[in-house]
């Protein structure tokens, strides 16, 4: 099978000392079949493979010619199957699986690329799940108890409502949402910038952090720089890294949280 390869050039300018490429690969019909980023030679940046008939087939990224981050593989209908993060080339934190229509059914969870099996999966019930319907039934006749009439009854308590259909960013929850392989991950990623170096800038760049109930980055902005390259050094290293997601009762919520990366120099001598 011959395919069509398009190469598009992006010459930044020089100060930036970076030369990025967009390469674009067609099926033999003339579809799109990838849409791969290069920085400097070396694939870096988001990465788009699209299905014969044009939906998307895979979404990921790549960090200094490896894959990085978040994972998404999709059906020939473009619905999601599952998602991922490869952490130093390997799966790192959950894995999270859906059914045929996209909806979410379980996690699984990975260390450095094996199989967790110490950590029970995380499942939504419904009606379908007739294991989880009988625990809960099991749970209720054990939690049954007599109530005294001859005594006030205690106030009545406001039903729970499912915090995963909340649209709001929390500020605060019980469990923050952590970075896959901790801070020393997201370092892993930032290269310290020419221009910083050369003016010998150090500080802490503080990156306003948007965090999905998947642990996707929804979007990473400076809320305080040092500039000369760092700002948008942290914030790219936050915006495609993958977080635990946060939790709230037990249930996964949206958070914003304010992440500090610290550029420091060496010091050779």
């Amino acid at each position: 099978m011959i395919k069509l390869t398009v190469y598009i050039l992006f010459v930044l300018t020089a100060t930036a000392f970076s030369q990025v490429d967009s390469i674009i690969t067609y099926f033999d019909d003339g579809s799109i079949e990838s849409i791969v980023h290069y920085k400097n030679g070396v694939r870096d940046g988001e990465t788009k493979f699209f299905w014969e008939n044009g939906n998307t087939n895979q979404e990921l990224s790549y960090f200094n010619g490896r894959v990085n981050g978040l994972v998404r593989n999709y059906n020939e209908k473009g619905i999601i199957l599952e998602m991922y993060s490869i952490v130093n080339g390997k799966r790192e934190g959950p894995t999270s699986y859906f059914d045929s229509t996209g909806v979410y059914v379980n996690d699984v969870f990975y260390t450095e690329g094996m199989l967790d099996v110490e950590k029970e999966p995380l499942r939504h019930s419904n009606s379908n799940d007739k294991l989880t319907e009988n625990k809960i039934n099991r749970t209720k006749k054990k939690t049954k108890k007599k109530i005294n009439t001859d005594q006030p009854l205690p106030p009545t308590i406001e039903e729970e409502r499912n915090l995963e259909e909340d649209p709001a960013f929390y500020l605060s929850v019980e469990v923050m949402p952590e970075p896959i392989g901790g801070m020393k991950a997201i370092y892993k990623k930032i290269s310290y910038p020419k221009q910083a170096k050369e003016n010998g800038i150090e500080g802490t760049v503080v990156i306003r952090t948007f965090i999905d109930r998947d642990g996707e980055v929804l979007d990473a902005e400076v809320v305080e720089g040092i500039g000369y390259g760092c700002d948008e050094s942290a914030r790219l290293a936050i915006f495609y890294h993958r977080f635990k997601p946060g939790l709230q009762r037990g249930q996964r919520v949206k958070v914003q949280m304010d992440i500090p990366v610290e550029f420091k120099l060496q010091n050779d001598g």
